[in-house]
């Protein structure tokens, strides 16, 4: 440091690796200066304050308890970092002064430290329990406790027998695994080259000898069996196995087992729970799982599975992508430090190989998709399946000793990828037209894809994607047998029916409109019939017209006023829906096996569409078309659970709006304005959705958590229903627990209900709005209920106006 001659002071800095740096400070007051570094062009102005902001000063020796003590840098033993109570750190081979310390938004520690002419910032956080974070010069690095035994450091690390390639054990600071369990320390004792590690689980007690050749390579005896070969493991995955392995993919005949997952995740980035994701075919959805992980980083995660299965492990933090054996346990190691990732268990080696021999990554990008012609996107597609094919054989030429599993998985999975993206093309032709796929399209799909599918079905995801859009190109060109015209005889026999059943009470002013309806049909069809000219069928319509109007409305109101013929429409619309998918499922070559598989699709996916329970003759059919028990339980489970949701009483009834004192009101905007006015002063978050609507649904599941943010507040969430039966429209309502004094529903007529989208201007669904306290729309394009934060700050944006 230098005084220069204008009063100010120059600092000529250098870090531990000879990099300088300079910058100049003028004082402008007792506590104000400018600072000008070296690379600026304007100085700027700043000021001195005794304690930094959001921080909670601390002296050097009145840290954490946690921090004083040593700490060590992966599982070498050597210690990184050593707090002393004095006030003194050990670290990088000198010893620091601690000059000063602070807690910062309590969660990170401060630290300015100080050795001879050097000054260090550090800083340190705990991220999760046993992890401290070590942040300084623009690194970071994660440190662990010393052993409370350090003889385990002769040994620590993942042990791989030389003759089979298994990781067999791993031995860590707090514990050992083995069998894909965790096992406490009794004793560690190690003389010159041996170490014999007692273990305990339980009840149970093993003893192992370890005679060293080296740091990386040792003789090892489990109890009293011959010692093996081992050798210790530091790669990002374990190495080829040495044996060749012909055993296929286990195929259970699709009968729901388990799967344990048990497993140690080192230096952890962030706490939240372990999680795995299974694509079901069933459902077309990932069925999640996940559990806790305790202090250590330790857990065990056990899901179901329908046969051998794709699975996806801790998507976005692990992010393993791999498959997995029904009724197999498994134990994942994961070293986020240094990337280290194995797998432990009878059958891992699979698991082991996916890590260490990944696919080549190439793929055809949205935006260029969309400008491709359909056979220009298969020529790019049959190139990609060159290119990766041929990287598979480099890899199989390279690694002679990869699995038959390996081999057929990954060539699988080149195959469906490709397959998956190719029928994702049905939708660039117009269903509406039933416009087909060109002939050499759908023939390239039909030879390479179709008539060869992987098995298990369930092996890869993609496959099941691809029998989805496979299936429904055929529905969409097919011509539909649906005749959903209805007489008006049968009309009135539907509701005399209805009146038999005790679900309606006529009047005899609705009697006489549906007498008379059918009456006017039956001379229209007596004329027909007679072979009468159109003028005479015209002029007969012309004279009726006015007798027959009146009649109309009346029959209108009392459709719109029960929904007991909507709902009959709508089953009977489902009821033709199963019947042509099963048919097209039923006129494909397939196994049995595939065949039940996609018909229990098609009757789970009609009770997620509806959120009711199918009629009894429905289900009964379903019986007997589909024998597997473990598929049956994917419908029945959902049948019981929307029969009891049908009996269940809706909590806070109030929160269902009548339809009533709007009935006269077919103006869009006063029919909003109407539904609007008793919430003047409170804000409006409207959600516009349907029965129908899979979307609409899923957000369903957050709605709950977005009330409970505003919870007192001066708040309401209005809900309007599109076009859905009154049966799925309460529900749902029942099925999410959406009642309650914020909340009301509306489920008008379909008339009321698009005059009130086409005044709002909603053209998809859901669609959510903001209304402030004076009725305005103030946003059109609200956040949905999952968007937490965001819907937060727009909502009490407009609370705090």
């Amino acid at each position: 440091m230098t005084k220069e001659s204008d009063e100010s002071y120059s600092f000529h800095l250098r870090n531990y690796k000879g990099d300088k740096m300079d910058f100049r400070l003028t004082l402008t007051g007792n506590d104000s200066a400018d600072l000008w570094y070296q690379g600026w062009k304007e100085p700027r102005h700043c000021i001195r304050k005794q304690t930094p902001d959001h921080t909670t000063l601390l002296t050097p020796t009145t840290l954490p308890d946690i921090v004083y003590q040593k700490w060590v840098k992966g599982l070498s033993g050597e210690i990184a970092y050593e707090f002393m109570r004095d006030g003194k750190l050990l670290y990088d081979g000198k010893t620091w002064d601690i000059l000063s310390a602070g807690y910062f938004l309590n969660k990170e520690y401060r630290l300015l430290v100080k050795s001879g002419e050097f000054y260090k910032l550090i800083y340190l956080s705990f991220p999760f329990p046993g992890t401290m974070n070590v942040a300084a010069e623009l690194k970071n690095e994660k440190v662990s406790p010393i052993a409370s035994n350090p003889a385990i450091y002769a040994i620590t690390g993942c042990w791989v027998n030389q003759a089979t390639g298994e990781w067999t054990i791993g031995f860590f600071e707090n514990f050992a695994v083995y069998q894909c369990q965790f096992w406490d320390y009794e004793s560690i004792r190690t003389q010159k080259d041996e170490t014999v590690v007692k273990l305990k689980n339980g009840a149970e007690r093993l003893t192992i000898h370890l005679k060293h050749k080296n740091k990386t390579s040792c003789n090892l005896a489990f109890g009293k069996e011959n010692p093996q070969k081992y050798i210790l493991c530091s790669d990002e995955h374990l190495p080829d196995y040495p044996l060749a392995d012909t055993t296929p993919f286990l195929d259970n005949g699709y009968r729901t087992d388990s799967v344990t997952l048990t497993g140690y995740l080192r230096s952890l980035p962030s706490p939240q729970p372990f999680d795995v994701a299974i694509p079901d075919m069933i459902t077309d959805k990932e069925q999640k799982y996940q559990t806790d992980i305790d202090s250590l980083g330790r857990f065990t995660l056990r899901f179901p599975v329908l046969n051998s299965h794709n699975v996806f492990i801790d998507w976005g933090r692990t992010t393993i992508w791999t498959a997995v054996e029904p009724g197999e346990t498994y134990f994942l190691y994961v070293d986020y430090a240094n990337n280290q990732k194995f797998f432990m268990g009878k059958k891992a080696r699979i698991l082991n190989e996916l890590l260490s021999h990944k696919e080549l990554s190439e793929y055809i990008g949205y935006e260029e998709g969309k400008k491709m012609s359909n056979l220009d996107y298969l020529r790019k597609r049959k190139e990609i399946i060159r290119h990766k094919t041929e990287f598979r054989e480099k890899t199989l030429q390279e690694h002679p000793l990869l699995s038959d599993k390996y081999r057929y998985y990954m060539e699988q999975n080149i195959r469906y990828e490709a397959a998956s993206g190719l029928m994702q093309r049905r939708f660039s032709v117009d269903r509406n037209k039933r416009e087909h796929l060109e002939t050499g399209f759908m023939g390239y799909i039909d030879s390479a894809f179709y008539s060869n599918p992987v098995r298990p079905y369930t092996l890869l995801r993609d496959y099941g994607s691809f029998m989805r859009d496979y299936i429904g190109y055929i529905s969409d060109i097919t011509p539909s047998s649906n005749n959903m015209n209805v007489s008006p005889q049968k009309i009135e026999k539907l509701y005399y029916t209805f009146e038999a059943e005790g679900k309606i009470r006529l009047s005899e002013e609705e009697k006489s409109a549906l007498r008379n309806f059918s009456k006017y049909q039956e001379k229209i069809e007596e004329l027909e019939a007679a072979k009468a000219d159109s003028a005479t069928i015209a002029a007969y319509t012309k004279e009726q017209e006015t007798i027959i109007k009146p009649q109309l409305e009346i029959i209108e109101q009392l459709i719109a006023k029960d929904g007991l013929f909507n709902e009959y429409m709508t089953g009977s619309m489902y009821v033709n829906s199963i019947n042509a998918n099963i048919a097209i499922i039923d006129s494909l070559q397939m196994d049995k096996e595939l065949k039940e598989i996609l018909k229990t699709n098609c009757y789970y996916e009609m009770l997620q569409y509806t959120h009711k329970e199918l009629p009894d003759s429905l289900i009964e059919r379903f019986k007997r078309e589909v024998t597997n028990p473990s598929l049956q339980a994917y419908v029945l489970t959902q049948q019981q659970k929307y029969d009891e949701v049908s009996k269940k009483t809706i909590e806070y009834p109030e929160s269902l709006m009548p339809n009533a004192p709007l009935e006269d009101i077919t103006d869009g905007e006063q029919l909003f304005r109407k539904i609007i006015e008793p919430y003047k002063g409170k804000v409006i978050y409207l959600d516009i959705w349907g029965t129908w609507c899979g979307p609409c649904k899923d957000m369903m599941q957050y709605a709950g958590n977005a009330k409970k943010l505003f919870a007192g507040k001066d708040v309401i969430f209005l809900y309007l229903c599109n076009h859905s039966s009154d049966k799925s429209w309460k529900n749902i309502i029942k099925e999410y627990n959406l009642t309650g004094k914020s909340s009301a529903h509306y489920n008008l007529p379909d008339k009321q209900q698009a005059a009130i989208e086409k005044y709002l201007e909603v053209h998809s669904f859901p669609t959510y709005m903001l209304i402030d306290k004076e009725g305005n729309i103030v946003n059109r394009k609200a956040p949905r209920p999952v968007m937490t934060n965001e819907l937060l700050n727009a909502v009490y944006k407009e609370l705090e106006k």
